[in-house]
């Protein structure tokens, strides 16, 4: 593919972000669940495992076509020995990243049914949506430091990339037992941060995702010489 077919390709991956990085308002959400005697609780659990699966592929595409558009320009301005190694490093962060955020089965289907039979597997969904949310945002933050790093070297950045992190570390076992303490009133709270976080998260997305590809895009469309 040439620059303007992967500058095409992100740009079709930026307008998956509606529907991959689903969010609801919790309030919202509650009142629903109240409403509907807990049957709307069911799809907001199916739907916040969904999307966290979209969107870790849909970032897995994100990363891969930026690092084949900064290796296209590295070698139209002759800088790949110069870069290689950078790049090559980038290519390793974005393997074990990939790795890290397809590990392990995590169905929503899957874990719906099991949540729905045992009601025990829920709190390990618990467990999984923070704690893979929060390592994907290290990686991909380090990641971003990185690309931003190259492109700013390549002239086509004169800013870091900054990717904020939203997503905290949540103790599972305090929370798990201040549920149990509290007879599931925490758990309200509990549910509060696995809907609000990775909103939170998403929102910040927009935001970088929207700069990089600006970066991108301005490069294509005025056909940039090397060293521009």
């Amino acid at each position: 593919m040439n620059g303007s077919e992967n500058s095409a390709a992100l740009e079709s991956i930026l307008r998956q972000r509606p529907s991959t990085d689903w969010q609801v308002g919790f309030w919202n959400a509650f009142l629903l669940v109240l409403i509907t005697c807990g049957i709307y609780g069911v799809y907001v659990l199916y739907k916040i495992m969904d999307r966290r699966l979209q969107h870790f592929e849909r970032m897995i595409s994100f990363r891969y076509y930026l690092i084949q558009l900064l290796k296209e320009r590295a070698a139209a301005d002759g800088r790949m020995d110069e870069l290689g190694q950078d790049i090559s490093r980038l290519e390793g962060m974005h393997v074990e990243t990939s790795n890290r955020d397809r590990a392990g089965e995590k169905s929503p289907v899957l874990w719906l049914v099991l949540g729905l039979v045992t009601g025990v597997t829920n709190f390990y969904v618990f467990y999984f949506l923070n704690d893979d949310f929060r390592t994907h945002e290290a990686n991909e933050h380090m990641f971003m430091l990185t690309a931003s790093e190259i492109m700013q070297k390549l002239g086509m950045s004169h800013q870091q990339i900054v990717t904020a992190r939203m997503v905290p570390e949540r103790n599972f076992i305090m929370y798990l037992v201040f549920t149990f303490i509290t007879c599931g009133v925490y758990g309200i709270y509990w549910w509060y941060t696995l809907i609000t976080d990775p909103n939170s998260h998403f929102d910040v997305h927009t935001s970088w995702e929207n700069y990089v590809y600006g970066i991108i895009s301005s490069q294509v469309q005025t056909g940039a010489q090397p060293g521009q």
